[in-house]
C-alpha cells in the first residue's frame, strides 16, 4: 500500500535540501581554501609533515567562516523558492476557512492540480464540510416539514373541540372528543418521527410493508372530513376493493393528507373532494376547484412554490408551499411517480402511482 503524503514528509525533503546544499558549500569553499594556501607550496625537508594539524584546523575555520553565510544565503533563497507556492496556497486556504461561517456553508477550501499533501488535507477537510452541510440542510428540511404537517391534526383537534363547545355535550361525548384528540396527538408523534427519519436517512429512512391502500386512504378521508366540513367541503372515498402493495404505510398516508388538505384548500364551499384507489395502486385525489394551469403543474411540486391569485394559482394558499414538494420526495422514495391533470368537468385530478 502506498505511504499517503502528509506535511511532515514535505518538511523533511526541505531539511533534506538544506542540509545538502550547506554541505556542497562547505565542501566546493574548502577545496577553494585548501588550493589557495598550497599554491607554490613545496616540501623544504625530507620527511616534514606537508599539512600539519594546525594548518588543517586554520583551513577548516577559514572555509567554515566563508562558506557558513554563503551557505544560509543559497539556503534561504531555495527554501523560499520551493516554499513559495506552498504559503500561497495555504494563504488561500486559510483565506477560504475564513469566509466560512454558520450562513455560508457551501464555501470550500481550495484544491491545487499538484495532489499534494496540501491537496489531500484540503479534500478531507472538504468532505467534512460536505457532511455538516448536508446535516444543516437536515436539520432544516425537518423543520420545516415538521411545522407544516403539524398543521393537519392541529386543525383536527381544534375543529373538534370548537365543535363540542359549541353547547352541553354528555360526559360520553366529550370522552369521545378525548379519544379522538389523543389519537390524534399520538398521530402527531409519528409525523414527527417518521419526518426526523426521512430528514436523516432519506430513502433509506422508508420502511416498507404489506398495506392496503383503499384502507390507507378510508383513515385519511377520515382525518379530512373534520377541516372539510369546517370549510363546507365534503370528502369521500369511491367505493373499491382492496389493494395491496408494499409501502412506508406511514409515509404514504402523509401523502394523503397533503394532498386531501391542498384539494379542499382550493374547493369552493359546497363542493366534493374524492379520493380513489384503483386496482394498479394508482390513487387519485380530484377536487373542483380552480385546476393548475399547464406551466405551473411542475413548479407546484418544488419546495416554497407559491402564487399571486389564490383563485387562479393553485401554488397559493394559507401554507407554505411545502406540502405538495413533500408528497414528491416520498413518492419518489418509494420509485413511484405523482402528477396533476385537468378533471373532467373542472378542477384537477393529483395521480399517485406506486410501482408493482
Amino acid at each position: 500500500m502506498t505511504e499517503p503524503a502528509t506535511l511532515g514528509r514535505g518538511l523533511g525533503r526541505s531539511l533534506a535540501t538544506a542540509t545538502v546544499l550547506g554541505m556542497l558549500m562547505f565542501g566546493v569553499v574548502m577545496v577553494l581554501v585548501y588550493y589557495v594556501t598550497e599554491v607554490g607550496e613545496v616540501c623544504r625537508y625530507v620527511g616534514q609533515i606537508e599539512d600539519p594539524p594546525s594548518e588543517i584546523v586554520e583551513q577548516c575555520a577559514i572555509a567554515f567562516a566563508f562558506s557558513l553565510p554563503l551557505g544560509i544565503a543559497i539556503s534561504l533563497l531555495v527554501g523560499r523558492k520551493l516554499t513559495s507556492t506552498t504559503t500561497k496556497r495555504l494563504d488561500g486556504v486559510i483565506a477560504g476557512a475564513a469566509r466560512m461561517t454558520g450562513t455560508r456553508l457551501d464555501e470550500r477550501l481550495p484544491v491545487s492540480p499538484a495532489n499534494d499533501a496540501l491537496d489531500t488535507l484540503s479534500t478531507a477537510l472538504n468532505g467534512v464540510l460536505d457532511r455538516i452541510a448536508k446535516g444543516v440542510a437536515a436539520q432544516a428540511q425537518f423543520a420545516a416539514d415538521a411545522s407544516h404537517e403539524l398543521r393537519t391534526p392541529l386543525s383536527v383537534i381544534s375543529t373538534n373541540l370548537e365543535v363540542a363547545r359549541r353547547k352541553q355535550r354528555a360526559s360520553s361525548h366529550w370522552e369521545k372528543v378525548a379519544d379522538e384528540t389523543l389519537g390524534e396527538v399520538s398521530r402527531m408523534n409519528l409525523l414527527v418521527d417518521k419526518l426526523l427519519t426521512l430528514a436523516r436517512a432519506g430513502e433509506a429512512g422508508l420502511h416498507h410493508a404489506r398495506t392496503d391502500l383503499h384502507g390507507l386512504a378510508a383513515l385519511a378521508v377520515e382525518r379530512a372530513a373534520a377541516i372539510g366540513a369546517k370549510h363546507g367541503v365534503d370528502v369521500e372515498l369511491a367505493p373499491g376493493d382492496t389493494v395491496d402493495a408494499d409501502v412506508d404505510a406511514d409515509a404514504i398516508a402523509i401523502v394523503l393528507d397533503n394532498l386531501l388538505r391542498n384539494a379542499i384548500d382550493h374547493s369552493p364551499k359546497g363542493e366534493h373532494v374524492v379520493v380513489h384507489v384503483e386496482g394498479d395502486r394508482t390513487m387519485i385525489v380530484e377536487d373542483r376547484g380552480p385546476g393548475v394551469p399547464a406551466d405551473q403543474r411542475e413548479r407546484i411540486f418544488q419546495p416554497f412554490a407559491r402564487g399571486q391569485n389564490r383563485a387562479t394559482d393553485r401554488a397559493a394558499g394559507t401554507g407554505m408551499g411545502l406540502g405538495l414538494a413533500i408528497c414528491k420526495r416520498i413518492v419518489d422514495g418509494h420509485r413511484g411517480s405523482i402528477r396533476v391533470e385537468d378533471r373532467s368537468g373542472g378542477g384537477a385530478r393529483f395521480v399517485v402511482t406506486l410501482p408493482t
